[in-house]
């Protein structure tokens, strides 16, 4: 997990590839990284805390600390939230949501949740989009801090 997320960072900040597709392609170089690679990686990007995806990034030890909130799938109309993490893993999903700017730090508000499974409605960068609650599911977010 350490190596895969360090080079999504490196990918996506210094090679500036696409955040839809860093994951995979973080994926097939963590295969190939020694743990001197891997440390010198993260001592390179500055040690950081998460991926792109918002997900956080394991020290060398292993430790971590894990994110808090619920899945926007869990939340409730009229929510007013900020994205904390997607953990979609698809290039295909990452793209959708890049494509609709539902990306961490993103906020949102919960516009509408259909009954039965159906879509949850939400509004983000000035929009309004639709998302099956498959989907919602990947998606991490936490309170909207209050300007208070």
């Amino acid at each position: 997990m350490r190596r895969q997320r360090l080079w999504e960072v490196f990918l996506y900040e210094h090679l500036k590839i696409e955040w839809s597709k860093i994951y995979e392609l973080a994926c097939s170089l963590e295969h190939a990284t020694a743990p001197e690679v891997t440390n010198a990686l993260a001592a390179f990007l500055g040690n950081p805390k998460t991926c792109p995806r918002g997900n956080p990034i394991p020290a060398a030890d292993g430790s971590f600390v894990p994110l808090d909130g619920i899945t926007l799938g869990e939340a409730a109309v009229g929510d007013k939230l900020r994205i904390a993490a997607v953990n979609a893993t698809s290039t295909d999903v990452l793209k959708y949501l890049q494509d609709r700017k539902i990306l961490p730090g993103s906020e949102v508000t919960v516009l509408e949740a259909a009954p039965l499974q159906g879509p949850l409605t939400i509004g983000v960068g000035g929009k309004e989009v639709a998302l099956g609650l498959q989907i919602a599911d990947f998606v991490l977010v936490s309170p909207k801090p209050s300007l208070e």
